[in-house]
């Protein structure tokens, strides 16, 4: 992030800003790092149809519950 970067606090629910954490850590980013990187994802989306995206957002939804049921507590 270049310094001349705006700088601003943001509230997050604990879960959240938790989630954040272990992402930025899987990915090996800073906080900040994957905050950007997931909010400029949402744009590029903008451009894929209404209708696609509701299949990858399924498909994805599965995944992750799939992967999550494989998770050891």
């Amino acid at each position: 992030m270049a310094r001349d970067d705006i700088h601003f606090r943001l509230r997050l629910p604990e879960d959240l800003k938790s989630k954040i954490e272990d992402a930025a850590a899987q990915n090996r980013r800073t906080m900040t790092s994957e905050i950007i990187v997931r909010l400029e994802s949402t744009f590029s989306r903008e451009d894929v149809p209404a209708d696609v995206r509701g299949i990858i957002d399924e498909f994805v939804h599965q995944f992750i519950t799939s992967l999550d049921k494989r998770r050891p507590v």
